[in-house]
């Protein structure tokens, strides 16, 4: 059997009809299935303008749904599924997968998918944090 599509080329973006949703299956040790509203990625389009860093939850944040692949639901969806074809929409979606990365990486390390959710690119205060933690304490 030969692959029409080289082995290592990334996965494309998948197009739920029936739901009008997106799917992005994320790289890793699990297979995660990431997927948002149609309507969502284009009410955000605009945010490619702006900053990625946001003051409270970040828009993806809300609208973004995450399953395992091992749930039959979520394989039946991707069988139903076509590739997204590209577009307007083009540079929300390569955020939005940049948001579902970072989302996985969290998600791997063991954290709460709710309070990943809510912080992933969200500004943090950070006053508390000594940039120069390796240097030694000057005596005076």
């Amino acid at each position: 059997m030969t692959a029409s599509i080289p082995l290592t080329d990334p996965l494309p973006l998948f197009y739920h009809p029936t739901s009008e949703r997106v799917l992005y299956v994320a790289h890793g040790p699990v297979p995660l299935v990431f997927t948002m509203p149609l309507k969502d990625v284009t009410r955000h389009a605009l945010i490619v303008q702006g900053p990625v860093l946001q003051p409270t939850i970040h828009p993806f944040g809300l609208s973004t749904g995450v399953s395992s692949l091992a749930e039959a639901p979520v394989r039946r969806a991707l069988a139903e599924s076509e590739n997204m074809s590209s577009g307007i929409l083009d540079d929300a979606l390569v955020l939005w997968t940049d948001f579902c990365d970072a989302l996985a990486e969290h998600l791997y390390n063991g954290q709460d998918l709710t309070r990943v959710l809510n912080t992933t690119w969200v500004l943090e205060d950070a006053a508390d944090v000594d940039l120069h933690e390796d240097a030694p304490a000057v005596v005076g």
